[in-house]
């Protein structure tokens, strides 16, 4: 899934688009796909938490409890 670099800028800078814009100016197409992927799996992750989708292969999702106990 291609996004636009507008919606991509907003993914890595949400609050200072201009600045993830000009981040993206400078990503390698490496990196880039890199956060696209990112976006990617926080949507599949959105549909498992919401009952509709799998769990994403190869993540591992901790809740409050799990975090608790790791510190």
């Amino acid at each position: 899934m291609a996004l636009t670099d507008e919606a991509l800028a907003e993914f890595i800078c949400p609050y200072d688009v201009a600045m993830g814009l000009r981040f993206l100016a400078t990503a390698t197409p490496e990196r880039r796909a890199v956060y696209e992927r990112m976006v990617e799996v926080v949507n599949e992750i959105d549909l498992w938490e919401a009952g509709v989708g799998p769990k994403p292969t190869g993540v591992i999702i901790c809740g409050p409890k799990q975090i608790r106990s790791a510190r």
